[in-house]
């Protein structure tokens, strides 16, 4: 992915009035708000997205049941005040109100 996948994700944020956002990568869950510099994407950088307030899970803890009183584990994630995700291990993305 690229500089590209940020701006699409901040046109999205704007359209939505949100900036929480959910980060999938192969292995970890990141949950955060993004951080966009003066509100201009021009100014982000082109390797990686940066999110406040973020909350990281390494998917194969955070989920470990199946049926449907299935609890997932917040406890075992890791909590940053900042923290810098590389675009290129982005695999999905969701925009949360």
């Amino acid at each position: 992915m690229s500089k590209n996948l940020l701006k699409s994700i901040g046109k999205i944020i704007e359209s939505n009035g949100s900036d929480k956002i959910t980060l999938f990568t192969n292995h970890l869950k990141i949950d955060g708000k993004l951080f966009i510099p003066e509100g201009k994407c021009e100014e982000c950088h082109d390797d990686f997205i940066t999110l406040e307030d973020a909350l990281m899970c390494r998917l194969s803890d955070y989920c470990t049941c199946d049926g449907e009183d299935c609890d997932c584990n917040d406890y075992v994630c890791f909590k940053y005040d900042w923290l810098n995700v590389a675009i290129d291990d982005i695999v999905a993305f969701s925009v949360i109100k």
